[in-house]
């Protein structure tokens, strides 16, 4: 054995463990930088999700594919050319819909941050609310109290929702967003929820990120 050989093997151990620890040592860094790049992916993905549900108004209308002066959810009605300005006094809307989808509103808008009311509200106050991005689900007198119930879940607590009874509205509810509305006879009708994933701070809305409370709390 030479001098080199002996100064190798006392330095080292057998020939060669300086190959094998480097090997050991680089599949230790492979793995420690796929677990970053995994982390670092669930990380990114939980952020695009928790950005989808809970970002800003305008980040979630963006990434949805809705076209304001069209009907996006099959059977609804689509009304455009809509007036908003503010007036203090009473609004003659019967020549739309019921209950209106637009037009001259009261500068205070009806609480829509999932509230409830068992009376009808004043439609100034209510169609202002539509203007900052609401879904106002209305019904009937004669709707059936499952039925209302239902739908009741489905708005209560919620943030841009609100429901009322509109006496002589002609359907058993009504589903209404600035300048779109649908008619339904279920909650379990699927139109229900599209209407509601389009339109709440929906495009159409001409304020989709104004305020829904602070408002009038009262019908």
């Amino acid at each position: 054995m030479t001098q080199d050989q002996q100064q190798y093997e006392s330095s080292s151990g057998r020939p060669g463990d300086c190959e094998a620890r480097y090997a050991r040592l680089k599949r230790r860094l492979w793995a420690v930088t796929t677990a970053v790049v995994v982390a670092g992916a669930v990380v990114v993905g939980v952020t695009a999700i928790a950005s989808a549900h809970d970002g800003s108004p305008t980040a979630r209308v963006a990434a949805r594919s809705v076209d304001s002066d069209k009907a996006n959810v099959p059977g609804e009605q689509v009304y455009g050319n809509l007036q908003r300005h503010h007036v203090l006094g009473p609004v003659d809307y019967s020549g739309g819909p019921t209950p209106p989808v637009g037009g001259p509103h009261h500068p205070t808008w009806q609480n829509a941050n999932g509230d409830v009311y068992d009376r009808p509200l004043r439609n100034e106050h209510a169609v202002h609310s539509l203007e900052h991005g609401v879904v106002w689900v209305t019904y009937a007198e004669n709707a059936p109290r499952s039925v209302v119930n239902a739908f009741r879940k489905k708005v209560e607590g919620v943030p841009y929702r609100m429901m009322s009874p509109v006496p002589g509205q002609g359907a058993p509810v009504k589903l209404t967003a600035w300048g779109h509305q649908l008619a339904v006879t279920s909650a379990d009708d699927p139109r229900v929820d599209q209407f509601f994933d389009a339109y709440v701070q929906g495009p159409q809305a001409p304020e989709p990120e104004g305020p829904v409370t602070g408002g009038r709390a009262t019908p």
